[in-house]
């Protein structure tokens, strides 16, 4: 080891023998016996360790490594590119352009000498590439400059390799916005839009269906992961051209393509100074809710559930009337996805729906759902007028309580739970089928159902919010008993507070007691980000509520084991 203390300390190879220190990896060895011999050269030669001469040498090795494929190993290729991806950055950009063509041959001389490289290769290809562009797209202007460079780069995107097209994905935002300002974007844009004319998404096939159709769909697919990633670089015109594309491609309802769509919106969603139709954002958004609660599609992406969340909040932020009109297929998508048996998804459903109860409905939406209860309550003849907007929504809540999975049951409480914190005195009005729901739900046997003591909390909350002569006045007779025995179980100081609020409510008026929420919540930034309001009193009642049972059972457990064991 003492051969490596010679490398002077202020040099390139010095700080890269520093980064790759593991003696356990084949990689770490090999790049350091790259730099202790060619700094060796250096030093024998009186030549200074700049950048120049560590890319020169790299590139001269690598030559000699390729030309000896498929003797040589992975770890000697990936060695010789993590040291040129290190030191392209570091090398004057004048040098680069004037030594451009050898440059990039011998960095892409590996992908073009063997179609059986590893994938770790293949990505450090990627890199290389991406580096040499970003670097001399500092002081090229001339899009023939890099035309060359870009279209190989490009090219990957549509081979078989995962991890190389995962990290071309990775890398070519980068490249866009070292294009961004220049006369480069532009070509750079139109060749990422030109692949999708290139590679169009067919319509289902037969499973006998060819190779060559087989490659093409798979082309078509891999195109989309590129559009997806530069989506938010585009500009408006370019972007609205592409969004407009994927409508009529949701109509195919193939799983990869729509899933594809989805992250691409997602991503579009989350950035703030992308600027996109509300119109056509909404109209896109309702044809994935369609093919959701249509069952149109095998599976449910994965940041499908985060979408409907963040991209409906950013519509209403723009459109406020088009966007309550659609909540009720959106409400009943995310009914859907919670259904679903991938429970990774519930939570992000629970959120989206959370988030939404707290943007999206305002206080005009309520007033006009409690005046249609009110105007039907008074209809001589029985007949009733269509549901309104609020109607629907707390219908597909209510809804939630059908579920009989207990995982289901837990997340259904929190929204519901959401639902009258958002209502607050107007639950007993729109939400009077719930009500009667968690009424017939604590009948239940305590062996058919565990969740006793979250349908308490629920109740005590309507109770307080609405006033116990509200409540009363709505529940059925049968259950009337059993509310006023979970009232008597809160103690003094709940009723102290049923009391005061059944004075406050029971009356409607514009006191500041029976005030909705001020204002809704801005857009949902995070999709696992938990809200504020009467969903978290719930979840940590429904947490303690899980460990008293765990215990329970455990103690059972214990005490079964004691009685055969004779102790």
């Amino acid at each position: 080891m003492e051969t490596l203390t010679v490398v002077d300390a202020a040099n390139i190879g010095a700080s890269i023998l520093m980064r790759f220190t593991d003696s356990n990896r084949e990689l770490d060895l090999e790049i350091r016996k790259l730099i202790v011999v060619m700094s060796g050269v250096f030093r024998d030669h009186k030549a200074p360790p700049t950048p120049v001469d560590y890319l020169g040498a790299t590139c001269t090795s690598l030559d000699i490594a390729t030309a000896s494929m498929p003797q040589a190993s992975g770890h000697v290729l990936d060695a010789h590119l993590t040291i040129l991806s290190i030191v392209i950055p570091k090398v004057p950009a004048a040098f680069l352009i004037k030594n451009l063509w050898p440059l990039f041959n011998s960095i892409a001389r590996p992908l073009r000498s063997s179609s059986l490289i590893d994938e770790s290769t293949g990505c450090l290809v990627v890199k290389c590439v991406a580096e040499l562009i970003i670097a001399v797209a500092k002081v090229v202007n001339n899009w023939s400059d890099v035309s060359e460079l870009y279209s190989f780069f490009l090219s990957l995107a549509t081979i078989k390799a995962l991890e190389v097209r995962t990290q071309l994905c990775l890398c070519l935002p980068d490249v866009l916005q070292r294009f961004q300002g220049t006369p480069l974007f532009d070509p750079a844009i139109k060749k990422i839009t030109d692949l999708l004319n290139k590679y169009p998404p067919l319509g289902n096939h037969d499973v006998k269906a060819s190779a060559s159709v087989l490659s093409q769909k798979e082309k078509a697919w891999f195109t989309l992961d590129v559009v997806k990633v530069s989506l938010c670089l585009m500009s408006t015109e370019d972007r609205t051209a592409v969004l407009i594309y994927f409508k009529s491609l949701l109509e195919l309802n193939q799983f990869p393509v729509t899933a594809r769509i989805v992250d691409g919106l997602y991503g579009l969603c989350l950035d703030p100074s992308a600027d996109v139709s509300p119109e056509l954002l909404l109209d896109l958004i309702r044809s994935i809710c369609l093919s959701v609660t249509q069952h149109k599609m095998m599976y449910i992406p994965e940041t499908a559930a985060g979408l409907l969340s963040i991209g409906v909040a950013k519509v209403y932020s723009f459109n406020q009337k088009i966007c309550e009109t659609n909540l009720p297929i959106v409400f009943d998508a995310l009914k859907v996805i919670l259904g679903e048996p991938k429970i990774d998804d519930l939570p992000d459903a629970v959120h989206a729906f959370k988030c939404l109860i707290h943007a999206c409905i305002d206080e005009s939406l309520i007033k006009e759902g409690v005046d249609c209860v009110v105007m039907n309550a008074s209809m001589d003849d029985g007949s009733k007028s269509e549901p309104t907007i609020i109607e629907k929504l707390c219908a597909t809540i209510q809804s939630l309580l059908g579920h009989r999975k207990t995982t289901i049951w837990a997340l259904a409480f929190e929204v519901v739970s959401t639902m009258f914190d958002k209502l607050g005195a107007y639950s007993s009005y729109l939400m009077r089928g719930t009500l009667k729901t968690l009424a017939d739900i604590q009948k239940l046997p305590d062996q058919e159902f565990s969740f006793k003591e979250e349908v308490k909390l629920l109740l005590k909350m309507l109770v307080e919010k609405c006033g116990f002569d509200a409540i009363m006045a709505i529940m059925p007779q049968e259950h009337k008993k059993l509310l006023v025995e979970e009232i008597n179980e809160m103690g003094s100081k709940s009723v102290e507070v049923i009391s005061h609020a059944s004075e406050a409510t029971t009356v409607r008026s514009e006191s500041s007691d029976n005030q909705m929420h001020d204002k809704a919540l801005g857009p949902c930034k995070n999709s696992k980000r938990k809200m504020d309001g009467g969903g978290n009193e719930f979840c940590d009642r429904h947490a303690r509520s899980i460990a008293k049972r765990e215990m329970t059972k455990r103690m059972s457990g214990a005490a079964l084991m004691a009685k055969k064991l004779k102790l």
